[in-house]
């Protein structure tokens, strides 16, 4: 929606590309506020539970989300507008950043060692679950407004329908209990002070760099193929290509349904093969696929572009599948919410803040629409060396309960 979005709340730009640029500064503004807001929202997931904070959280950031749909345009309220958006946008982030990590926690917390990477790889379902969902949305929305059927400001609803999605998800989150590993964490004993649990994450990763810099690699690679699906590519293609908003968002609804089909299914071999073994077999075929998907995507017809798409939608599903256990797993259950979290999003906001600024200027710098492959290639080489020197934590106090734990405690 970046197009049309910059078209509503900015002044008016000479080129699209002008357009574009404007909403991708506001992307990285917003995207620097998420270290702050796993900060605070870490250290209460780990001291009151998940269940508390994904509610928290799937309000706020709905609620920021539907007031885009009902902001007033550049045209009626001027820098006003602009403003306003920048600051739903800083809003909707700051309480957005431990959606991902909280979720994953919770999952593995509450499934046996034999079924985390199964249980937490509907982490990445939800995510682009809801991705492929927007873009069904979109894709509605769009059609029905270039064949004429609906006016143009109707663009709004593809916020607006955020209501169902804060209705239906509070129903669920208000139901669920709250999680296994966190309830026997906190059984007889005092509610951990947010000074101790701030120390305890200093002193882990100081004490443990390999592993948390192994973590940062890996992330740095997934932020990479979050980015050509979700970012790069929809702009590319209606910026730089022009094909029509209809074309991008089948594209990117086929793409996503097959992620979303795979993703379960990697999820559940997880649970027999070694997880870390699976994602270095993994990097070497996005390494592969990475040059040939640039290329066609700059150069190769509509048709191509769906095959290539869908071709890498396979490892790509790999990786969103595998990662939420394996970053949850790496990191003690006392402290996990605020240690892999801060470490994620500091990741998250400098790279995913500043790839579609690079990406864009390399293109025009250099002039070869495909050298965002290189990039890419590069990410993915540096996620293959955090994985070689990755290790799962063994931890007695994360692994001695099983399935017949979770029986019992839910029977109580």
């Amino acid at each position: 929606m970046a197009t049309t979005l910059s078209g509503a709340f900015f002044p008016p730009a000479a080129t699209p590309y002008a357009h574009v640029v404007n909403v991708l500064y506001v992307f990285l503004i917003g995207l620097l506020v998420r270290p702050i807001g796993n900060i605070i929202m870490g250290i209460l997931v780990d001291q009151f539970g998940r269940k508390k904070l994904m509610v928290i959280s799937l309000i706020f950031t709905g609620v920021g989300t539907i007031f885009v749909g009902i902001l007033p345009t550049y045209s009626y309220i001027g820098a006003w507008s602009t403003a306003l958006f920048i600051m739903l946008r800083l809003f909707q982030n700051f309480f957005a950043g431990i959606e991902y990590i909280n979720s994953a926690t919770y999952l593995i917390e509450s499934s046996s060692s034999n079924t985390r990477g199964y249980y937490a790889s509907w982490t990445a379902i939800g995510i682009s679950g809801g991705y492929l969902l927007a873009s069904i949305v979109a894709l509605i929305i769009s059609t029905l407004i270039t064949n004429g059927f609906i006016p143009d400001w109707c663009w709004r609803f593809v916020f607006l329908f955020s209501i169902f999605g804060v209705v239906f998800g509070f129903w669920i989150r208000k139901a669920i209990p709250e999680s296994l590993q966190f309830i026997l964490n906190n059984t007889g004993n005092e509610r951990r002070k947010k000074r101790d649990i701030i120390t305890s994450s200093i002193s882990y990763i100081t004490e443990n760099p390999v592993q948390c810099l192994s973590i940062s690699a890996l992330t740095l690679m997934g932020i990479c193929l979050t980015y050509i699906y979700y970012i790069y590519i929809p702009i590319n293609l209606i910026t730089y290509r022009h094909f029509s908003q209809t074309e991008v968002y089948s594209l990117n609804s086929i793409s996503l349904l097959i992620i979303v089909f795979l993703i379960p299914f990697f999820g559940k071999i997880s649970d027999y093969l070694d997880r870390i073994t699976l994602l270095k077999f993994n990097c070497a075929i996005v390494i592969a696929l990475a040059l040939p998907f640039f290329w066609l995507c700059s150069y190769g017809s509509f048709t191509e572009i769906i095959l290539i798409s869908a071709l890498i939608s396979i490892p790509s599903s790999c990786f969103f599948s595998l990662y939420p256990a394996i970053i949850t797993e790496c990191f003690p259950s006392k402290i996990r919410c605020t240690t892999a979290s801060f470490i994620y999003q500091i990741i998250v906001s400098i790279q995913m803040g500043t790839l579609p600024l690079l990406i864009t200027y390399l293109i025009h710098a250099t002039g070869i629409p495909y050298s965002p492959g290189y990039l890419l290639m590069a990410s993915t080489f540096i996620g293959y060396i955090g994985l070689v020197y990755l290790k799962k934590l063994t931890n007695k106090e994360d692994n001695n309960y099983t399935h017949e734990d979770n029986i019992v405690c839910d029977g109580k």
